[in-house]
Protein backbone atom coordinates (compact mmCIF):
# COMPACT_ATOMS: atom_id res chain seq x y z
CA UNK A 1 0.00 0.00 0.00
CA UNK A 2 2.90 2.02 0.73
CA UNK A 3 4.46 1.63 -2.44
CA UNK A 4 1.39 2.76 -4.81
CA UNK A 5 0.64 6.37 -2.17
CA UNK A 6 4.36 6.78 -3.08
CA UNK A 7 3.87 5.65 -6.65
CA UNK A 8 0.88 8.20 -6.84
CA UNK A 9 2.44 11.21 -4.81
CA UNK A 10 5.27 10.69 -7.18
CA UNK A 11 3.41 11.53 -10.60
CA UNK A 12 1.40 14.35 -9.15
CA UNK A 13 4.64 15.96 -8.32
CA UNK A 14 6.13 15.45 -12.09
CA UNK A 15 2.96 16.64 -13.59
CA UNK A 16 1.92 19.39 -11.44
CA UNK A 17 5.40 20.69 -11.61
CA UNK A 18 5.63 20.27 -15.52
CA UNK A 19 2.28 21.90 -15.89
CA UNK A 20 3.04 25.15 -13.69
CA UNK A 21 6.43 25.62 -14.95
CA UNK A 22 5.29 25.38 -18.50
CA UNK A 23 2.36 27.83 -17.69
CA UNK A 24 4.80 30.26 -15.89
CA UNK A 25 7.24 30.27 -18.47
CA UNK A 26 4.32 30.60 -21.54
CA UNK A 27 3.00 33.65 -19.45
CA UNK A 28 7.03 35.15 -18.66
CA UNK A 29 7.71 35.23 -22.57
CA UNK A 30 4.51 36.45 -23.91
CA UNK A 31 4.55 39.85 -25.92
CA UNK A 32 8.60 39.66 -25.37
CA UNK A 33 9.65 42.05 -28.42
CA UNK A 34 7.61 44.82 -27.22
CA UNK A 35 9.43 44.63 -23.81
CA UNK A 36 13.06 44.34 -24.18
CA UNK A 37 13.84 47.92 -25.99
CA UNK A 38 12.63 51.42 -24.07
CA UNK A 39 13.32 54.92 -25.47
CA UNK A 40 14.66 57.01 -23.11
CA UNK A 41 15.85 59.75 -25.60
CA UNK A 42 18.89 59.87 -27.42
CA UNK A 43 19.56 56.58 -25.42
CA UNK A 44 17.88 52.83 -25.91
CA UNK A 45 17.34 50.97 -22.95
CA UNK A 46 17.99 46.80 -24.00
CA UNK A 47 16.52 44.06 -21.34
CA UNK A 48 19.31 41.27 -22.06
CA UNK A 49 18.03 39.06 -19.86
CA UNK A 50 14.46 39.06 -17.81
CA UNK A 51 16.47 37.63 -14.57
CA UNK A 52 15.15 34.82 -12.41
CA UNK A 53 13.88 35.39 -8.49
CA UNK A 54 15.21 36.81 -6.28
CA UNK A 55 17.24 38.86 -9.15
CA UNK A 56 15.76 41.70 -11.64
CA UNK A 57 16.10 41.70 -15.55
CA UNK A 58 19.60 42.48 -16.58
CA UNK A 59 19.73 45.67 -18.65
CA UNK A 60 22.29 48.00 -20.91
CA UNK A 61 21.64 51.11 -22.58
CA UNK A 62 22.84 52.09 -25.92
CA UNK A 63 23.18 55.39 -27.73
CA UNK A 64 19.98 55.49 -30.83
CA UNK A 65 22.68 54.82 -33.16
CA UNK A 66 25.57 52.76 -31.84
CA UNK A 67 24.17 49.94 -33.42
CA UNK A 68 25.68 48.99 -36.89
CA UNK A 69 24.73 45.46 -37.36
CA UNK A 70 21.58 43.17 -36.17
CA UNK A 71 22.05 39.26 -36.70
CA UNK A 72 19.06 37.09 -36.79
CA UNK A 73 19.34 33.82 -35.10
CA UNK A 74 18.20 31.61 -31.97
CA UNK A 75 20.13 34.55 -30.37
CA UNK A 76 19.67 38.13 -31.85
CA UNK A 77 23.09 39.41 -31.75
CA UNK A 78 23.59 43.45 -31.76
CA UNK A 79 27.18 45.15 -33.08
CA UNK A 80 28.18 47.80 -31.55
CA UNK A 81 30.14 50.56 -33.50
CA UNK A 82 32.59 50.27 -30.74
CA UNK A 83 32.66 46.73 -31.29
CA UNK A 84 30.89 45.40 -28.64
CA UNK A 85 28.76 42.76 -28.83
CA UNK A 86 24.48 42.43 -27.01
CA UNK A 87 23.79 38.75 -27.38
CA UNK A 88 19.33 38.85 -26.63
CA UNK A 89 19.06 35.04 -25.96
CA UNK A 90 15.35 34.50 -24.61
CA UNK A 91 14.93 30.61 -25.31
CA UNK A 92 14.69 30.75 -29.03
CA UNK A 93 11.25 32.50 -28.02
CA UNK A 94 10.00 35.02 -30.81
CA UNK A 95 13.51 35.75 -31.92
CA UNK A 96 12.23 36.88 -35.53
CA UNK A 97 9.69 39.60 -34.09
CA UNK A 98 12.47 40.51 -31.86
CA UNK A 99 14.68 41.08 -34.64
CA UNK A 100 12.14 42.93 -36.49
CA UNK A 101 11.41 45.14 -33.17
CA UNK A 102 15.07 45.92 -33.07
CA UNK A 103 15.15 46.89 -36.74
CA UNK A 104 12.70 49.11 -35.40
CA UNK A 105 14.23 50.44 -33.02
CA UNK A 106 17.75 50.74 -34.63
CA UNK A 107 16.66 51.42 -38.46
CA UNK A 108 20.13 52.51 -39.21
CA UNK A 109 21.58 49.28 -38.56
CA UNK A 110 22.30 46.45 -41.24
CA UNK A 111 20.17 42.94 -40.05
CA UNK A 112 21.64 39.64 -41.24
CA UNK A 113 19.58 36.56 -40.91
CA UNK A 114 21.58 33.44 -40.27
CA UNK A 115 19.63 30.48 -41.74
CA UNK A 116 18.32 27.97 -39.61
CA UNK A 117 18.80 24.12 -40.79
Amino acid sequence: MEYLITGISCFLIAFLTTYLSDKFTKKKYQNIEKRIFRDLGDRIEITTSLGTWPFGPKTVQVKKDGVELIQEDAVISLFLKNKGVIDLFFYGVNSKEIAQEAAIVFPEAEKVEIPRH
